[in-house]
């Protein structure tokens, strides 16, 4: 595991702090633990955006023509 230091402002400090306090951390803790799930978050997105160049319109309206014409379900209605 690597060590850094992390210059950041006062007033985001005191933000995290809080923050680590009402989920009973210490600020390092959650800290790590955010930016964990930044990261995570990031390649997530990378990836549905990988993906995404894959598609195309032509293949969407093919994979929505095979889908047949039916009244929704009661309850799953549009509402206007």
């Amino acid at each position: 595991m690597k060590a850094i230091e992390l210059r950041m402002p006062d007033e985001v400090h005191q933000k995290l702090s809080s923050m680590a306090a009402h989920e009973h951390q210490p600020v390092d803790a959650f800290a790590l633990r955010k930016l964990e799930e930044l990261v995570r978050a990031v390649d997530s997105l990378s990836e549905l955006e990988r993906r995404a160049r894959q598609g195309s319109r032509e293949k969407f309206k093919a994979a929505m023509a095979k889908i047949p014409s039916v009244p929704p379900m009661p309850g799953d209605e549009l509402r206007e």
